[in-house]
């Protein structure tokens, strides 16, 4: 992850992983537009190819394409970024609506993993719960892929960092 960037970046701070939701939050998305292609077919059905039935077709398409943009927008820029000092998380829920909290490693207290439901447990997805030393005491990474791996590899980075601050000379 290397070639990975992003604003505020520190100069000696790498990048470990980026990871997005699971794909199967769209999915959600996807079952409107189904249902949506569902009732203008039925439409097309009854009233046939219709002047009612050809502006309903272009709104449809018009529709979908800007929801389809819309939840796409959305779900590519909820990221959560863990690097070798800090973890980030950036909730993205409106055009212009956006969160970031951050935590650095060596604040983190306790991880916890969440995979509730069939579907969670058969994609395996879930939670991941961070308590820390801060304001802001939780901060939860939603829906992410393999959440168990995802708090092992936190895990590891953050005694890695602890085991630099115990192991630093104390100056007085």
């Amino acid at each position: 992850m290397a070639e990975f960037t992003f604003d505020g970046q520190r100069r000696d701070e790498d990048v470990i992983f980026v990871l997005k939701r699971h794909p199967w939050v769209l999915s959600r998305s996807g079952f409107i537009f189904i249902v949506a292609i569902v009732i203008l077919i039925i439409f097309i059905l009854i009233f046939g190819l219709s002047k009612i039935t050809s502006i309903l077709i272009v709104i449809f398409v018009i529709f979908s394409l800007l929801y389809g943009g819309y939840i796409f927008f959305l779900y590519n820029n909820f990221l959560y970024i863990l690097t070798n000092q800090r973890i980030i998380v950036i909730e993205q829920s409106g055009f212009f609506s956006r969160r970031l909290t951050e935590a650095e490693l060596e604040k983190i207290q306790n991880i916890s993993v969440e995979i509730k439901g069939i579907t969670k447990t058969l994609f395996n997805f879930g939670h991941v719960q961070i308590r820390t030393a801060g304001v802001d005491p939780t901060i939860v990474l939603k829906d992410v892929e393999d959440p168990y791996g995802v708090q092992q590899k936190i895990i590891k980075f953050t005694k890695k960092e602890n085991l630099k601050t115990i192991a630093s000379p104390i100056i007085r």
